[in-house]
């Protein structure tokens, strides 16, 4: 019991990506990424972010393109420790609104661009019955007392556990055509994260039979019992917990690119360097240490390579690939470990220690145009993690999986275009020891593309 709420001190690696997309890093940017996924190659408004330097292929003057996402994701942890009063705990995550919003103007050989986006998080999990962490430390106790001879067989508990991620990205460079077949592009991206955590367990309650005490073996609550008994530090670990804390922090890294093209071929490459970010805690309700006051932890934002193309099959028919490798065993990712003993004790964890090579992602879509005013797409998508089973836990946790997208655009004029999609991604699951960790999500998009 000495651990109780142990689990809160990894709340800051706590990643809510939206959808696909590496440990912390989003994949969806847009409404056309929805509807056929591969966008890597991109030389539409929304290049401005998949491939900057795919805007030497754009038409001169203003081009702006405006998108919204909703996502609805459901997290099952499903735990047959046989102990437990509940072996399934559901998390809920809805974004009503994920936006990507690019504007570019070419002038020349000139493209200047600008984005904003959220590169990382975005999301809020509630898991309305709190975690398996939280209670399996609570259904120890009947056991523990019983074989110390105090007869007790059954508990009872109230918790809840909430969280938020959100890193916004704003984005700005120039692309440069050397002629043209070869485009050029360097930007930079500065990014700000605001995280948030509450959570509670309450009310805990057992039933030791006490002769004098509690002879018939009524729930009571453990806090009063520990207390009666002398032990200060259960009677404190069982009583009303709570956490209330939020986080900020900033970075901002370089972005580089390039595009080439012959006829109907589109190869490119993007590469964004690591964007170095430390959050600082805002500590109002510290359960057991877990979030020191003013403490500051690294939480990089990875490296990330694009290399892409696309290729038109026939004049009505183009064919996209990308790919994608996230450095993320070298980012810093810090998480604080707590001695719930010592009022102050604890030290930090090197979650990307516990990383193997990086994730990879596979991308393919394919466009069809009917007509010349209506565009059908679908694509696919792989997601390849590499973590350790010890990266696994209730907060943090990542899952291998496949996402299918369709979609369509519509050209209303020449200038104006319109972009839905709908996604849905399912999840690998994975057991480690006895929790089950399984996912699934899906997203619908819209999004316009305007040319001034």
């Amino acid at each position: 019991m000495k651990k109780f709420l142990f689990i809160l001190g990894i709340l800051p690696c706590m990643a809510l990506q939206v959808k696909a997309g590496g440990l912390v890093t989003n994949s969806n940017q847009s409404a056309a990424y929805v509807r056929m996924l591969a966008r890597g190659a991109s030389t539409s408004g929304d290049a401005v972010y998949y491939n900057p330097a795919g805007l030497m292929a754009i038409d001169p003057g203003l081009t702006v393109s405006l998108n919204s996402q909703m996502v609805w994701m459901k997290r099952t942890l499903t735990n047959t420790l046989p102990t437990l009063n509940n072996h399934e705990f559901i998390g809920k995550l809805y974004v009503p609104v994920f936006p990507g919003v690019y504007a570019a103007y070419k002038t020349g050989n000139w493209a200047f661009s600008l984005g904003f986006n959220p590169p990382a998080g975005g999301g809020s999990v509630k898991y309305a019955d709190g975690l398996p962490m939280l209670e399996i430390p609570v259904s120890a106790i009947p056991a523990s007392l019983t074989a110390l001879g105090v007869p007790t067989t059954a508990y009872s508990m109230q918790s809840m556990m909430e969280g938020s991620s959100i890193v916004y990205g704003v984005q700005a460079g120039a692309t440069y055509s050397i002629n043209d077949m070869l485009g050029l592009y360097g930007g930079i991206r500065f990014s700000f994260a605001r995280n948030s955590y509450e959570g509670y367990v309450r009310n805990i309650r057992i039933n030791p039979v006490v002769p004098g005490i509690n002879p018939s073996g009524a729930m009571i609550p453990a806090s009063a019992f520990f207390q009666a008994g002398g032990n200060e530090v259960l009677a404190a670990a069982t009583s009303d917990q709570s956490l209330d804390v939020s986080q900020k922090g900033s970075g901002a890294a370089p972005i580089l690119g390039l595009h080439f093209r012959v006829n109907s071929l589109n190869l490119a490459a993007k590469y964004e360097f690591r964007t170095k970010m430390t959050l600082t805690n805002d500590t109002k309700q510290n359960a057991m240490n877990m979030y020191p006051d003013g403490q500051e932890l690294r939480a990089d934002v990875p490296a990330l390579l694009s290399v892409a193309g696309s290729y038109d099959i026939v004049p009505a028919v183009k064919f996209s690939v990308t790919y994608l490798h996230h450095f993320e065993p070298q980012a810093t990712l810090e998480s604080w470990a707590p001695v719930a003993t010592e009022p102050n004790g604890g030290h930090i964890v090197q979650r990307q220690e516990l990383v193997d090579r990086g994730t990879n992602e596979y991308m393919a879509g394919l466009e069809w145009k009917p007509t010349d005013k209506l565009l059908l797409s679908a694509g696919c998508q792989r997601s390849d993690v590499s973590v350790s089973d010890a990266w696994q836990n209730d907060i943090t946790h990542n899952l291998d999986n496949f996402s299918a997208g369709l979609g369509a655009a519509y050209r209303f004029t020449d200038r104006l275009t319109l972009n839905v999609g709908g996604m849905y991604t399912w999840y690998d699951s994975q057991t480690v020891k006895t929790q089950t960790y399984a996912r699934t999500s899906r997203v619908v998009a819209v999004g316009v593309d305007y040319r001034f």
